[in-house]
């Protein structure tokens, strides 16, 4: 049960903390502690650029580790319709609001089965457009039914809104969207990563670098072992994630 909120009061406490943090687990734990006060288990925060723009995006998340590993491996980033539905909105939606909307594929229907597994049932997120062609995703996830979640989602989604908005630019202010890759690739495990984003095969990428299949695939190997990837997908979202490449 969830104690009662004095919106402007908890409000004004939250943009204070959040002025005094200078790293991201920072900004999680406040982000958590405001949205556990509002009734919500789990959240994340994605901030992407312009594929065009050589900043790297910023992954925030208290989803399950095991849960965001195993989305890695499967691809379901492409299948994901949060993030596309997030680039056609401006205030904040359920997730049970996009199949009112667009058609939901296999695929999708996997991902919100596997999602409902480790407790995130039901989900509500906000999206966030600024200059410089930036764009995040907030979103907010519960383990009870549809229903449940979203007259709770929509009874406090315009302070989830603020608190989102708040978030996001401290994040900017903080410069947390540059930071170091923590990971290195040589240039040419960069170039075939890019292609493979590009969903060229290995025999196509050997052909547009000149260079032998089994070269491609010794060069794939590498790229596995150094970004702990299973397979040529989850390799291409944890590049993705870490500001490696801009297919």
């Amino acid at each position: 049960m969830t104690r009662p909120i004095k919106p402007f009061e908890e409000l004004d406490q939250y943009i204070t903390s959040l002025q005094t943090t200078t790293n991201v687990d920072d900004i999680v734990r406040i982000l958590q502690s405001q949205i556990e006060q509002l009734g919500f288990s789990k959240m994340t925060y994605w901030l992407r650029w312009h594929r065009h723009n050589t900043k790297r995006p910023v992954l925030l998340s208290t989803y399950p580790e095991a849960f965001l590993d195993h989305y890695a491996e499967n691809d379901f980033q492409s299948h994901d319709m949060v993030g596309r539905f997030s680039n056609e909105k401006n205030t904040p939606f359920t997730w049970s609001d996009i199949a009112k909307e667009l058609p939901i594929t296999r695929k999708q229907k996997i991902l919100f089965a596997d999602s409902s597994a480790v407790g995130l049932r039901s989900g509500g997120s906000i999206p966030f457009h600024g200059p410089r062609a930036v764009k995040a995703t907030f979103s907010v996830a519960n383990d009870v039914q549809t229903k449940e979640f979203d007259d709770l989602f929509n009874r406090h989604r315009h302070l989830l809104h603020l608190i989102g908005a708040y978030a996001h630019e401290r994040i900017m202010q903080l410069g947390l969207d540059t930071p170091k890759p923590p990971l290195e690739l040589s240039s040419r495990e960069i170039e075939i990563l890019l292609w493979a984003a590009r969903g060229k095969t290995y025999w196509e990428i050997s052909m547009i670098l000149s260079i032998q299949e089994d070269t491609v695939k010794k060069h794939a190997q590498n790229i596995f072992t150094r970004l702990g990837a299973s397979n040529m997908p989850h390799a291409v979202c944890k590049a993705l994630i870490h500001g490696l490449i801009n297919p």
